[in-house]
């Protein structure tokens, strides 16, 4: 038979190791009630259980609560004191839990996104926006990175989220591909061309992206495996300084889909090759936790993915 606690023993002790949440419970009906028989009714238990919990609250606590003389139970000074000071905290703890299922749906929050230059304009700033009008309390912070990066840093747990193409594949991303999208060309192009080749570009003026970026990196090995060679005459990594060359200066602008949308460049063709086309991927852990409204943000991105021109877009798979 294992001893009980002596009380000096059990004062020693957390009291909330000692104490449930029913007990002070019934304490507090009793306290309330004209009669531990009312307190066993509003508690939906039998009078004697609701006795034996108080008792029990007693012996923990070392002091009488209730003066039991005369057949009814009478509140002691000390009952009357710590009713007065857990009354607060149990409705405090009672709004706090049935709060719980409600602040499960709302939306709040930060959440770090992560994205390439060419996907901010034309698909993260406006599903981005909608959100946050449609959910006031979440935050979003933006951060341009290149799309190597961008996986280093969802892998690392600086970013919730990231928006980037063609992600390499790694035990620990999740991949949502929402579109394919192909190169495109504006400015001084053979008219009426609905689709051009690179042989037909090599010839041409060229603005670029610098060549760090693998969007020029993949154009320099495309020209390189037909043996053509370019004829590059600016390199910006501004999408815009790229367009105005095209409008303004004679030459011929090549960029993503994506971004001609999001400067309005609807004149641009598509280029036909297929070491061009690339995936517009979200990307996230699949073993951090990702919030509420992480998750509500992703699912606005992947429903929100940009309507890109007829012809800008590629069927199937993109080249990784």
């Amino acid at each position: 038979m294992t001893a009980r606690p002596s009380s000096r023993a059990q004062r020693a002790r957390d009291p909330l190791e000692l104490v449930s949440l029913r007990q002070l419970r019934y304490f507090s009906a009793a306290m309330r009630a004209p009669s531990f028989n009312e307190a066993a009714r509003e508690c939906s238990i039998s009078q004697p259980a609701l006795s034996e919990q108080i008792a029990l609250l007693e012996q923990v606590l070392g002091v009488p609560l209730f003066d039991r003389t005369g057949g009814r139970a009478v509140p002691t000074l000390s009952g009357h004191e710590l009713e007065r000071r857990i009354a607060g905290s149990l409705l405090e703890l009672q709004s706090a839990l049935r709060e719980v299922p409600e602040r499960a749906d709302t939306i709040s929050g930060l959440v770090r996104v992560g994205l390439v230059q060419s996907y901010g304009a034309c698909w993260v700033v406006p599903v981005m926006r909608a959100a946050q009008a449609r959910w006031p309390a979440l935050s979003v912070a933006l951060r341009r990175r290149t799309a190597h990066a961008l996986e280093e840093g969802v892998l690392r747990g600086d970013f919730e989220f990231a928006v980037s193409f063609d992600p390499h594949p790694h035990a620990d991303l999740e991949i949502a591909q929402c579109f394919v999208e192909r190169a495109v060309a504006v400015g001084a192009l053979p008219r009426r061309a609905r689709r051009l080749t690179l042989a037909q570009l090599a010839p041409c003026r060229l603005a670029l992206l610098p060549s760090e970026y693998m969007m020029r990196r993949e154009l320099d090995a495309a020209f390189a495996s037909q043996g053509l060679k370019p004829q590059v005459r600016l390199e910006s990594d501004a999408f815009e300084d790229l367009v105005a060359a095209a409008r303004e200066s004679g030459m011929v602008a090549i960029l993503n889909a994506a971004a001609a949308s999001s400067l309005a460049v609807h004149d641009a063709v598509p280029i036909d090759c297929v070491e061009l086309q690339r995936k517009a991927c979200l990307v996230r852990s699949r073993t951090r936790h990702h919030t509420n409204a992480s998750r509500h943000l992703w699912d606005a991105l992947v429903a929100g993915a940009p309507a890109l021109p007829s012809g800008w877009t590629a069927p199937g798979k993109a080249r990784r």
